[in-house]
């Protein structure tokens, strides 16, 4: 068996598709699975006898995106080479998305994208969030949820015990991640004791002139951090992990984070419920008034309550051990072959 994976964009500055191209990798290479990358900036992409040749050797075509002429081009290549072909939409099609160049969207889908959804093996979920919202465009979507995993190596045994009193986010600087509430809300609440530590791709000097950032000593920016142990040993050193999205079909920096022992606050456009049930954090709703509430709440915490918080992070994470979803993607690559969808 091989698997064709397939992005756009293969560069960490475009966060969300190559993290999950690279989780991917990670399940195809525990469950021995074969697997080629195949991305935009590749010069086999510009030789279609190239491409063409590629793709036929591959069992399993793994579409990660969507809207681009790149993605609708591959997919006509797949359908004449007759090969199964799932496409993981990355939440591109999730109601905030759609707001974004909306009439460009609108074109797009009545020209080619829905019948590209439509007319594809099968839709890879990152979550029951990301199916709800794509049922709501069509019932006849082939569906199935996959979520992303984390490696055993990447889960820390020790639980700290001390109060840093720092929090990190850690993702693309854009306003559907939260970054603009988060800011605001720190800002408000204002206590000098805690700090907030922003890391990821973007413009920082953009959200440094918004909100006059030099005059808030506790809120600094860092450089992407891209290297994955380098990521791990960064978050070891926080109290809380803060993403306050407006939409996110995974959220793979929370399973991160989680697997870091460090405690989640998040909305509830996300799909990590289970921090609240669990007590490994916090959920609100997409409001900048809850926020501030629940940073004061935080910023007034015991220390001994954020232990707790994170000691339980571990019952969220176990569920996602690269160990338990590579299975689930193995059996979907299998069925996928002997015509089971």
């Amino acid at each position: 068996m091989q698997v064709c994976l397939i992005t756009e964009n293969y560069n960490p500055k475009f966060g969300g598709q190559y993290t999950a191209i690279q989780n991917v990798v990670n399940i195809c290479k525990f469950r021995k699975i074969n697997y080629l990358i195949i991305h935009k900036k590749m010069k086999l992409y510009k030789k279609r006898s190239l491409l063409e040749k590629n793709i036929n050797d591959c069992d399993i075509i793994h579409l990660f995106g969507g809207w681009t002429i790149f993605y609708l081009n591959i997919f006509k290549i797949g359908k004449k080479l007759k090969k199964k072909i799932i496409i993981h939409p990355m939440g591109l099609f999730d109601p905030q998305s759609f707001k974004q160049k909306r009439i460009k969207k609108e074109i797009a889908w009545k020209l080619y994208q829905k019948r590209m959804l439509l007319n594809s093996n099968l839709i890879h979920c990152g979550s029951y969030l990301e199916e709800e919202n794509l049922k709501k465009l069509s019932k006849k979507f082939n569906t199935i949820v996959l979520p992303f995993s984390i490696d055993n190596s990447d889960l820390k045994k020790n639980i700290s015990k001390k109060l840093n009193r720092k929090c990190i986010f850690f993702s693309r600087l854009h306003k559907q991640k939260g970054l603009d509430k988060l800011i605001e809300a720190w800002i408000i609440v204002a206590n000098k004791s805690w700090k907030l530590d922003i890391v990821g791709f973007g413009s920082k000097k953009f959200y440094e002139k918004k909100y006059l950032l030099k005059k808030h000593k506790n809120i600094k920016f860092y450089n992407p951090v891209t290297n994955k142990k380098k990521k791990m040993k960064l978050l070891d050193n926080y109290d809380f992990f803060a993403l306050p999205s407006i939409s996110e079909s995974f959220g793979l920096a929370i399973l991160e984070s989680l697997g870091r022992r460090v405690p989640v606050l998040t909305t509830n456009k996300t799909p990590w419920i289970e921090v609240q049930t669990k007590n490994s954090g916090w959920i609100i709703n997409d409001s900048l008034i809850e926020l501030k509430l629940v940073l004061y709440e935080i910023f007034n915490t015991s220390k001994e309550e954020i232990f707790k918080k994170r000691k339980n992070t571990i019952n969220v994470v176990k569920n996602f051990e690269t160990r338990k979803i590579s299975k689930l993607y193995l059996k979907t690559y299998k069925n996928l072959i002997l015509n089971n969808y």
